[in-house]
């Protein structure tokens, strides 16, 4: 998705939930972060794939602009350096959303769900959370050569990272996936990619500790 694409959407968006963004200024800023030359996982492709994934399964969502404009806001900020972008990107969220004519009920579950993914164990407050944490983390299940990239490309995200602090942290991350009892909340990414995502991360974490 390229970012005139992601533009269109944005608009789409607006219209459909009935929001108003200035000069599309909120848009064209969040779209212009995830064009940054470190966004290697975090860019416009992992937004594409999350909309995909919520229009696909829209029938079994209740409250779909609350998953839309988490999908939008939840690595509005993002500094791999950093441990803070998820209440980062959760707070502008709240404040953008008001700002364009959204209820603060709506702000305020953007909000939650854009909180929950700094821990997808948690689960989030409902059904909706649980399906956008599963989509978002499903690329930890998807085949060999895609997952394979999608770890090169967390890597290069981390470029400033000495190799033995990175290896480090990203072993202790697999490490602590790796011991939850189920990485999907929802059966339906369970089924599809539970196995796969823990062959993925076993073999990364040998690779990184042998």
């Amino acid at each position: 998705m390229n970012r005139e694409f992601a533009l269109t959407l944005w608009r789409a968006d607006l219209v459909r939930f009935g929001l108003d963004d200035r000069q599309l200024v909120t848009g064209k800023h969040i779209i212009k972060n995830h064009s940054g030359w470190l966004r290697r996982y975090h860019g416009l492709s992992h937004l594409a794939f999350l909309f995909k994934e919520i229009e696909a399964l829209s029938d079994q969502i209740d409250d779909l602009p609350r998953l839309i404009y988490a999908a939008w806001f939840h690595d509005a900020i993002y500094k791999s350096w950093r441990n803070d972008n998820e209440q980062r990107s959760a707070d502008w969220a709240q404040a953008a959303l008001v700002d364009m004519g959204a209820t603060s009920d709506l702000a305020s579950r953007v909000h939650s769900l854009i909180l929950a993914t700094a821990d997808h164990a948690g689960g989030g407050i409902d059904a909706d959370d649980a399906l956008f944490l599963d989509m978002d983390c499903a690329i930890l299940g998807t085949d060999p050569d895609a997952y394979d990239q999608y770890a090169r490309q967390v890597r290069a995200e981390h470029l400033w990272a000495p190799p033995q602090s990175y290896k480090k942290g990203r072993a202790a991350f697999l490490t602590r996936q790796l011991e939850r009892e189920r990485l999907f909340h929802t059966a339906a990414y369970q089924d599809r990619f539970e196995a796969q995502a823990r062959a993925n991360m076993q073999r990364e974490l040998a690779k990184l500790t042998r």
